[in-house]
């Protein structure tokens, strides 16, 4: 299914993206944005098979704070039922557009520019990646890289299009001999990423989890991806992670992980995180505040790792308390 006259875009990370962004996209073709969410695109354009589309912009994304995305669904399985309906629901002159790669952005874009056949073991990964943690070589595989690429160029975010190469290389040499084929680099991006799951694993088993409510907070000494917690702490309704911010100690880096305690409905988004924590984001189940405060120009938060789980706690709890009974 290789199409390579489909070519691929790679924009600059941002926390927001307009559809006036992507409107300076030098490119009169459609454009096929790929797991990152083109803000207001739910309310002001059109609901489609694989996500939304406004004029030329077709968003294949699960951020959407939309209730259809509000569920265990990444990009890449969006982006399998798009391709499912039908090959002209992508035009065949589109641009497809990514502004990172990780799993779910290289999987879903790869398949929908056609370097990637539409196989299913793709959705199972970017659910894995996303969403329970699960392990699956391929997700642990693009997790590991981009973590790599992130760690080796001290925290810079930004891709190239050779990144993006590299990644779907490696991918296609696991998928055909197993990790005896990766670049070198790319068998310690994957090793790592195993690490840290055993990490993650050892972090639950000698109690570093502080149980507060509904509630497990744990303050750890780097950042580790809060899905690999999702299925470890089966107790719990939120998961959150906290550590010293790179660069400024005096701030804390947190990342939040809706649990499988939650109850069905909720999402993160109805506990006002943003009123005490400018620098929040995310989407429906999880988020961090890695963002700059438009205000302050920082990133993170002053407040302690037991402050911001006390209002967190505070707000779980009148959440969970006015929930709709089943």
């Amino acid at each position: 299914m290789d199409r390579p006259d489909t070519p691929i875009l790679i924009l600059e990370a941002a926390s927001r993206v307009t559809p006036d962004d992507l409107a300076v996209v030098p490119s009169d073709r459609d454009l096929v944005a790929c797991d990152f969410y083109v803000e207001g695109i739910e309310a002001q354009g059109e609901e489609v098979v694989g996500g939304y589309r406004l004029g030329r912009i077709l968003n294949v994304d699960h951020h959407a704070p939309a209730p259809r995305m509000w569920r265990q669904v990444s990009s890449t399985n969006l982006a399998l039922e798009l391709i499912e309906a039908g090959a002209d629901a992508i035009a065949k002159d589109a641009v497809v557009v990514v502004n990172h790669v990780d799993c779910d952005s290289v999987l879903s874009s790869g398949i929908l520019a056609g370097r990637l056949d539409p196989d299913p073991r793709f959705g199972k990964a970017a659910i894995a990646a996303d969403h329970t943690g699960e392990e699956n070589l391929i997700a642990d595989l693009l997790q590991g890289i981009d973590a790599e690429i992130t760690k080796s160029r001290n925290g810079d975010t930004r891709r190239t299009l050779g990144d993006y190469a590299y990644s779907i290389q490696n991918l296609k040499s696991l998928l055909a001999a197993g990790d005896s084929r990766l670049d070198h680099m790319a068998r310690e991006a994957l090793e790592a990423r195993l690490r840290k799951r055993g990490k993650a694993e050892a972090l639950v088993s000698r109690g570093a989890f502080h149980e507060a409510g509904a509630l497990r907070f744990a303050v750890v000494d780097e950042p580790i991806e809060g899905e690999l917690f999702y299925r470890l702490l089966p107790d719990a309704a939120v998961i959150m992670l906290a550590n010293r911010l790179s660069g400024d100690s005096s701030r804390w880096q947190v990342k939040l992980r809706l649990g499988q305690a939650a109850p069905p409905g909720f999402a993160l988004s109805d506990l006002g995180i943003e009123e005490f924590d400018p620098s929040y984001g995310g989407r429906w189940n999880a988020g961090s505040n890695r963002r700059l405060d438009p205000a302050t120009r920082l990133r993170g938060t002053a407040l302690d790792p037991e402050e911001y789980a006390a209002r967190l706690v505070e707000r779980l709890e009148r959440r969970l308390t006015n929930a709709p009974r089943t």
